[in-house]
C-alpha cells in the first residue's frame, strides 16, 4: 500500500470514529431525556414494624381468671397497634381441644400463641415440645411451676401485693373509727393469700390491732354475691373499708349503695368514680405485650420469665381521693413507693412474721423471696387476717 493510501485510510477511520461517538452521545442524551427518573414505589420495610403476615391467638378456658377481661383487651390493643392480626378463643373445655386449636391456627400461619391460664398449661407444655423446631412459632403464658422451660416460651408473673400493702396503709389511716376491714376474693389461691396478707401487713403497720375479714364469694350469681356482702355487713357493722383483688360489679354496687370506703381493683375507675371510692389498684399489661410481641415479630424473641410489678409500671395504685385520704398518708405512700421502685429495700414479708394462729412462720432477719417455695406458695394468713365464714 502506498503512503498516500495510508493517510487517506486514517482520515476515513477517524471520521467514522467521530461519527460513532456523536451518535452514541445523541442516543445517550435522548435516553436520559425520555427516561422516567421520577421516584418509584419502592416498599420500605422498617425493622420495627412487623410484617402483615404475623398473626397471634389468645386462648382462654371456660373458667376464666377475673383479670382476663383487661388482660385480653390490652393484648388486642397492642396487636392492633403493631399491625398483628389477632384472634381470641375462649370456652376451651380441655387440653385436647386446646391442642386442636393450636394445630389449626399454626397451619394458618399463626406465629404467637398466648395462653395465660394455668388450666391450659398441660396443653402449652405439649405444644411447646411439638413445635420446638418450628420456625417463627412462639408461646406466652402466665408463670406456673408446672410449665417446663423452653427457648420457645415466655412466662410472666404479676406482683400485686405491693400495691395492696399500700392499700392497707390507706385503710389504716382513713378508717380511724374501727380496726375492721373487708377483703373480697373470688377464690383463695396463692395470689389471693399474697395480696390479702400484704394488705393486712399494711393495715397493721399503722394500726397495730387491725383486722382484715376475708370474704370468699361462693357464686358467680350477682344476687347471691350481694347477699353475702350484706350478711358480712350485718355480722361486722363497724367495718367501713372494703377492697377486692378482682373487678366485679357486685362490689362496685355494694360500695356505692352502702357508702363503704372502697379501694377498687378496676382499670376503668375514672369512668365509675363514686364518692366513697378512695383509690384504685390497676394492672396494665400493654407495656409487657408490646415488648414481647415487638421482639417476637422482629426475630429477637427472648424466652424466660418476666416479672410485672410496681417497679416496671405494670402495677400501680392511683386515682386517690384526696378529699378523704389525709395529707400525711400521701407522704407515707410516696415513701413506700420510693422504697419499692428506687431503693428496692423494702421487703413486705420480713420476719418476725406470725400466722393468724400466732405461730412463728419467719424468724427476725429473714425475708420471703420470690421463689416457688416462698411467696409463690403462700397458703396461710398472716396475723390479723381472718376468714369470714358466711
Amino acid at each position: 500500500m502506498k503512503t498516500g493510501d495510508n493517510e487517506e485510510y486514517k482520515n476515513v477511520l477517524l471520521l467514522w470514529t467521530v461519527v460513532a461517538c456523536v451518535v452514541v452521545a445523541l442516543l445517550t442524551g435522548l435516553s436520559i431525556y425520555f427516561y422516567d427518573v421520577s421516584p418509584k414505589n419502592v416498599e420500605i420495610t422498617d425493622s420495627l414494624i412487623p410484617r402483615k403476615e404475623y398473626q397471634a391467638i389468645y386462648l382462654l378456658p371456660k373458667e376464666k381468671h377475673a383479670d382476663d377481661k383487661y388482660r385480653l383487651n390490652d393484648f388486642l390493643e397492642v396487636t392492633s397497634r403493631l399491625g398483628i392480626k389477632a384472634y381470641a378463643v375462649d370456652e376451651i373445655s380441655n387440653n385436647e381441644e386446646c391442642m386442636d386449636l393450636i394445630r389449626e391456627y399454626i397451619s394458618r400461619d399463626v406465629s404467637i400463641i398466648v395462653s395465660p391460664s394455668p388450666a391450659l398449661n398441660e396443653c402449652i407444655n405439649t405444644a411447646v415440645k411439638k413445635y420446638d423446631n418450628t420456625k417463627n412459632v412462639y408461646f406466652v403464658s402466665a408463670y406456673d411451676r408446672n410449665l417446663e422451660k423452653s427457648d420457645k416460651l415466655i412466662t410472666f408473673k404479676v406482683h400485686q401485693y405491693q400495691v395492696y400493702y399500700l392499700s392497707g396503709i390507706i385503710a389504716a389511716t382513713v378508717n380511724t373509727e374501727t380496726s375492721e376491714n373487708f377483703f373480697v376474693v373470688s377464690e383463695l389461691n396463692e395470689d389471693a393469700y399474697r395480696n390479702i396478707n400484704a394488705f393486712t401487713l399494711g393495715v397493721r403497720k399503722y394500726k397495730k390491732n387491725g383486722i382484715v375479714k376475708v370474704i370468699v364469694l361462693k357464686s358467680k350469681n350477682e344476687n347471691i354475691q350481694y347477699s353475702q356482702l350484706i350478711e358480712a355487713q350485718k355480722r361486722n357493722p363497724d367495718a367501713r373499708i372494703m377492697t377486692a383483688d378482682y373487678t366485679d360489679i357486685t362490689v362496685d354496687d355494694f360500695c356505692e349503695q352502702k357508702m363503704y370506703y372502697c379501694i377498687r381493683y378496676d382499670k376503668d375507675f375514672a369512668n365509675k368514680y363514686f364518692l366513697s371510692n378512695i383509690a384504685s389498684v390497676q394492672v396494665d399489661y400493654r407495656g409487657f405485650f408490646s415488648r414481647v410481641l415487638s421482639r417476637t415479630v422482629t426475630n429477637s424473641f427472648e424466652s424466660g420469665n418476666y416479672l410485672l410489678d410496681v417497679s416496671t409500671g405494670t402495677v400501680r395504685i392511683t386515682n386517690f381521693n384526696e378529699g378523704i385520704i389525709p395529707p400525711n398518708t400521701m407522704q407515707l405512700l410516696d415513701l413506700a413507693l420510693y422504697r419499692f421502685m428506687i431503693a428496692n429495700n423494702d421487703n413486705i414479708f420480713s420476719g418476725p412474721l406470725y400466722d393468724n394462729e400466732h405461730r412463728l412462720r419467719l424468724d427476725k432477719g429473714y425475708s420471703l423471696q420470690d421463689e416457688p417455695n416462698d411467696i409463690f406458695s403462700m397458703d396461710w394468713f398472716v396475723e390479723g387476717a381472718v376468714l369470714e365464714h358466711l
